[in-house]
């Protein structure tokens, strides 16, 4: 897992790139891969520049236009893959456990390091809940 912090009134989309870039993923032998096969986004990360970073390091976005009005501009036409698109709610369940945690919710903490040290803690407690629920 990897996560960026940033300012409440910071666009998400000005952070997507540099996010992308600290992801490296594990393969079963070898070096980690840099790069995803998809990128899977809701309509706040509908842009050009985004859409062309995923071009460059061949990934396919899965993005839904902010406007359905908006055409592609060129190349081959990018129609929306709806069963990939509904997985994004994995990324929003994330998203609900980490709020169960009240320090998180409100935060509490002022550093930026050590709210990053509470969203790794959280994050690490809710895998092993995961790991020692499936080994027992």
């Amino acid at each position: 897992m990897h996560f960026t912090l940033s300012g409440g009134q910071a666009s998400d989309i000005s952070h997507a790139q540099p996010l992308l870039d600290g992801v490296y993923l594990p393969t079963k032998g070898g070096r980690p891969r840099k790069r995803c096969r998809m990128l899977v986004a809701d309509k706040g990360y509908d842009s050009d520049a985004l859409r062309r970073y995923c071009d460059r390091y061949h990934m396919q976005p899965v993005i839904p236009f902010r406007a359905m009005k908006r055409k592609p501009k060129l190349g081959l036409p990018r129609l929306l893959d709806n069963p990939k698109y509904k997985e994004r709610n994995i990324i929003e369940r994330l998203f609900g456990w980490l709020k169960e945690h009240r320090r998180l919710g409100t935060r509490y903490c002022k550093l930026a390091q050590s709210y990053a040290a509470m969203v790794t803690l959280a994050c690490w407690r809710r895998c092993l809940r995961h790991y020692f629920s499936y080994r027992t």
